[in-house]
């Protein structure tokens, strides 16, 4: 079976249908085929088809997904703790997207390179995160990890995924605060976070036309030392995306699951039944 019908299971999509309806098209394609060569049965829960899955694409080429969850249990679940802890997914920053950002204490951009992904965009990432973040590291497979060491700064972290699927750090991240750009850092602010920017640094502009406040505001944070821009914008980050809650719902899932209860919008009730889900028999998927 291909790696993209396993794939296929760990989207959104997937898992919100399984939640609605019970089943999907992939899910019971998966579930035939698994049941076909006898390495499991239809008296099993779901859950275990799950997990199963997970290893499949362990031993495959390794989507994005699964650096995204193994990241997840060596950062959130393991060095840290969910209860000091936020995590953003796809955070975008000027022109780049970052695959993921931590906040405890600081933050902590994640760019991941997986066996598929070049380093052609690796430059243009790496200037456009040092303008709003002092720490960036790379998540590259053991195949990306001597081409990583060679064409990143120094000042940039490396993890390494390894064949035996760990993630082993290959070079520290340094703190790098020389780009730091507080006119950069402000556009990500959100409306509520920029109110109270505003507030804190004494900007006024109810005299300034609607349509031009914002301006006004962006210049007025741009006078602003970056590195104390930077300190306020963690802070926001810190709020914005606890990490606390989400533990919370992944630990009724299988750990397989953990990248998707962070990643994807799922209601909180749609989670719970899901988990409900996982519990029936595969039989009841086909």
């Amino acid at each position: 079976m291909s790696a993209a019908l396993y794939s296929e299971f760990f989207r959104s999509k997937n898992l919100a249908e399984i939640a609605w309806y019970g089943t999907t098209e992939a899910t019971s394609r998966i579930a035939k085929v698994l049941l076909k060569e006898k390495r499991i049965s239809n008296s099993e829960p779901l859950r275990e088809l799950c997990d199963l899955v997970y290893g499949e694409l362990l031993g495959s080429s390794r989507p994005e997904y699964i650096y995204k969850n193994l990241l997840l249990s060596k950062t959130v679940f393991g060095k840290y703790s969910p209860a000091t802890t936020s995590w953003l997914y796809e955070f975008k920053v000027g022109e780049a997207r970052a695959d993921a950002v931590l906040v405890n204490g600081d933050a902590t951009v994640f760019e991941i390179k997986t066996d598929l992904d070049d380093f052609s965009r690796a430059e243009k990432q790496v200037e456009s995160y040092y303008k709003c973040f002092d720490r960036v590291v790379f998540v590259v497979s053991e195949k990306q990890k001597d081409k990583a060491l060679r064409l990143l700064p120094p000042s940039v972290g490396i993890l390494g995924l390894s064949k035996r699927d760990r993630l082993a750090t290959v070079r520290n991240a340094k703190s790098f605060r020389k780009e730091l750009s507080s006119a950069s850092i402000f556009h990500l602010f959100r409306k509520k976070e920029r109110d109270i920017l505003e507030e804190k640094y004494k900007i006024d502009t109810r005299s300034v036309p609607p349509i031009q406040r914002y301006r006004a505001a962006l210049e007025a944070v741009s006078d602003q030392p970056a590195q104390i821009i930077y300190s306020d914008f963690v802070a926001a980050l810190r709020a914005r995306a606890p990490a606390e809650k989400r533990a919370s719902i992944a630990a009724q899932l299988p750990e397989s699951l953990r990248a998707a209860v962070f990643g994807y919008n799922l209601k909180d009730s749609e989670w719970q039944l899901l988990a409900s889900r996982l519990q029936e028999p595969i039989r009841e998927f086909l």
